[in-house]
């Protein structure tokens, strides 16, 4: 019988599509986004959805999605906006925290659905803010709720590189399991440094490469931005591997606030974090423009297949919010290793 998976905060899917590619039945899907239903419905059409506010749900209505009312493992990533490393943290106050920004509630929320679902493990993804939100007590306290609810747990920054995804992307990655097990994190496959005896880090490049003289092609989100010819003769200043030198802008070309979509991608290196900033990835490694939404698909290691729904926007933020599916599924056949090793220890009963 295969191990059942049910993805809170499920997004464009990148975590859940690791796991059913390690073998996985997706039970359900949650978001409350209907961009991203509209994703989901395209492009995973058998696997149920439930399109509203995680904390309008109650354990009992996922309950009705699962056969025999369990579930092997909970896996999720909490929108990342609430945890910006960016601006005024919110206040350690509960109440006054849920007003300044309720996104940091659905942790918690998480957290709470994992206590009255039990399943036997749990994968929480989010940005690496979360590690000082609050000076560290917010993430004090939801691994207090998840010991308290009965799971060892740990969380881990990992960068999706030291796994063979072709792109620098730290996020605190938390695992836990109620059958008695130490928690044990996947072993990095890839590194920087020759002298761990690893793979090399993937290049952005070699995903990227065919789709280098491709016109538009909507229908597979592959569509150029429309740059001002202003930007167009600042790309062309910017070296491969490098960013805008703005100490040697001429005067018509100067502004201030310049960020990450002002760097030029290497061909020789994993790419930057795919985050969608003001509608624009990184700069393509030999184009004079921004990635379009297939190249970072491309870079999150997205299938091809995966056809994101809404604007161009809309599709960025998709697909730079996701967990990359190489990493999902190298984390999915750990976690059913550490399922193995429980049942061969007798720690494993269907309950």
């Amino acid at each position: 019988m295969g191990y059942k998976a049910i993805d809170l905060f499920s997004g464009a899917g990148g975590l859940h599509i690791g796991f059913e590619r390690a073998g996985y039945e997706i039970k359900l899907c949650i978001d409350n986004d209907k961009l991203v239903e509209r994703t989901h419905k395209r492009n995973f059409p058998n696997i149920p959805m439930i399109n509203r506010d995680i904390r309008t749900i109650s354990s009992d209505e996922i309950r009705t999605y699962l056969d025999a009312n369990t579930v092997d493992v909970i896996i999720g990533g909490p929108p990342c906006q609430g945890f910006s490393t960016i601006g005024k943290r919110v206040s350690s106050d509960p109440e006054k925290r849920a007003k300044q920004d309720p996104r940091n509630e659905l942790v918690l929320t998480y957290a709470k659905l994992i206590r009255e679902l039990r399943p036997k493990f749990i994968v929480m993804e989010n940005v690496k803010g979360i590690l000082t939100l609050q000076g560290g007590e917010y993430l004090k306290n939801v691994m207090h709720q998840l010991h308290d609810a009965g799971y060892v747990a740990q969380y881990k920054l990992i960068n999706m590189a030291d796994y063979g995804v072709p792109e620098i992307r730290e996020r605190v990655i938390i695992l836990g399991n109620r059958v008695g097990l130490p928690v044990e994190f996947p072993a990095p496959d890839h590194s920087d440094n020759p002298a761990d005896g690893l793979l090399p880090w993937e290049n952005c490049w070699d995903a990227i490469k065919d789709l280098e003289g491709l016109g538009d092609v909507p229908e597979f989100n592959h569509v150029a931005l429309k740059h001002t010819t202003k930007n167009i003769e600042r790309y062309k200043l910017i070296p491969e591997g490098g960013r805008l030198p703005e100490d040697a802008l001429p005067p018509e070309l100067y502004r201030k606030n310049f960020g990450n979509t002002f760097k030029r991608l290497s061909r020789t290196r994993p790419a930057l974090t795919m985050v969608p900033g003001n509608d624009a990835f990184p700069i393509h490694p030999t184009l004079n423009r921004s990635l379009t939404v297939r190249e970072a698909a491309r870079i999150q290691t997205f299938p091809d297949s995966m056809i994101f729904e809404g604007n161009r926007r809309q599709q960025g933020h998709q697909v730079g919010n996701a967990v990359p599916p190489l990493f999902s599924e190298k984390l999915a056949k750990h976690i059913l290793s550490q399922i193995q090793k429980a049942k061969d220890l007798g720690l494993y009963e269907r309950d």
